[in-house]
């Protein structure tokens, strides 16, 4: 019982000198604490730690409803025709052309070279023109009526071809040479005779008149 009582006036004693005193029992006894101290000094931070890795990547969102179309705008207005423009005056009518027979040359059976004794109305021709500088000339093939229409208006073609090519080498101006073939369609005479054929065998060259 003194140690007890002992005891008991020590706890008094401390609690009158301001202290605390936290009894604890237990299996041991009593114990006592003396007065807790201030409070330490906070610790410096500790340093960042290294970042985590990136998650993954959710997967993408579904598309969102596309959006209403608007309205179609309103159709504009025809605009008023405008007036029709007067009608331009006739032009003056051409001048109907007038031709003159001048020479014809005649030609062999199936040919279309130009005869030795025909050659020098070539330059009958060409004097003609140069004597007169507004004159035009007309030159058109002819055939006798033996062969085919088809070989008969290519024959009358060369012919014209010979003809225009003497008077171009002769210094005919090309400008004023026209041209024409028309094989069998334009017969002089109608007779089956070697004499008839002959003038159908020919190509016509015309003038027009000098004013």
């Amino acid at each position: 019982m003194g140690m007890k009582r002992a005891f008991l006036f020590g706890v008094l004693a401390l609690f009158a000198a301001g202290c605390s005193a936290r009894p604890i029992g237990g299996e041991t006894g009593w114990k006592i604490y003396g007065p807790e101290g201030p409070p330490g000094a906070t610790g410096a931070t500790g340093s960042t730690g290294p970042a985590g890795p990136a998650g993954v990547q959710g997967p993408a969102g579904a598309a969102g409803p596309a959006g209403l179309q608007g309205p179609a705008g309103a159709q504009g207005v025809t605009g008023v025709q405008g007036m029709g423009g007067a009608v331009g005056a006739q032009g003056a009518a051409a001048p109907v052309r007038e031709w003159v027979a001048f020479k014809d040359f005649l030609f062999d059976f199936d040919k279309s070279d130009i005869r030795s004794n025909e050659t020098g109305k070539i330059t009958e021709i060409v004097a003609y023109m140069q004597q007169n500088p507004s004159s035009q000339i007309g030159i058109d093939g002819h055939t006798d009526p033996r062969g085919t229409d088809q070989y008969n208006q290519a024959l009358s073609e060369r012919r014209v071809i010979a003809i225009r090519e003497a008077l171009a080498s002769a210094g005919a101006p090309a400008g004023r040479i026209q041209t024409g073939a028309f094989g069998e369609s334009r017969p002089k005479c109608s007779d089956s005779s070697e004499a008839c054929w002959q003038r159908d065998r020919r190509v016509e060259v015309l003038v027009t008149p000098v004013k």
